[in-house]
């Protein structure tokens, strides 16, 4: 099994791997490309993030700067707007629903290390878990959703929380780690 199979299915993989490496060289250049496009040459954004993400919906609105490790891990729905300075480590799949705003300096984060000592050995030092934002979810800026976590329709994560779990739909949550700190339904 390859280190991106590995990487793809929630296995103990090494990012140092040849081919893994190539694919982040391939996404740094594309994203590098877009940081250094004219803020009012929308049809050269358009290419650029057309390029980078494996899907991307109508409407699709990110700010420079912007950085992700693979883009090919990405898909964006309908509606979606990033702020300024978001990072996306998509080792593992990330999947962004429609009608979704995302603050300035929001992190999505799908890996965490491998913390067993013969992996650790063996060179396998991380493991990519998906992300799913569903529909409706807005996303306070400098906040950061790590690996392996579920975000229900019509969430509201307000500004610097972590979230660390799994969010019911029609949650506001907050805090570090975020909690519930009200329901919307």
């Amino acid at each position: 099994m390859t280190e991106f199979e590995k990487m793809q299915q929630g296995m103990p993989y090494s990012p140092a791997d040849p081919e893994l490496t190539q694919f982040r060289y391939a996404s740094r250049r594309l994203c590098q490309q877009f940081n250094s496009i004219d803020p009012a040459d929308v049809d050269a954004h358009e290419m650029v993030i057309t390029k980078l993400f494996a899907i991307r919906g109508k409407g699709v609105v990110v700010e420079a700067p912007f950085t992700c490790s693979y883009g090919m891990n990405v898909n964006v729905g309908n509606n979606v707007a990033f702020g300024p300075n978001c990072t996306i480590i998509d080792s593992g799949h990330v999947e962004i629903g429609n009608n979704v705003l995302i603050g300035p300096g929001v992190g999505i984060y799908t890996i965490t290390q491998s913390l067993l000592p013969l992996e650790v050995l063996d060179g396998e030092l991380e493991i990519s878990l998906p992300i799913i934002i569903g529909n409706n979810v807005v996303i306070g800026g400098n906040s950061v959703i790590k690996a392996g976590v579920s975000i229900g329709a019509g969430v509201v994560i307000e500004a610097g929380s972590v979230v660390e779990g799994d969010i019911e739909p029609f949650s506001v949550v907050s805090g570090n780690p975020a909690v519930v700190v009200r329901r919307l339904r």
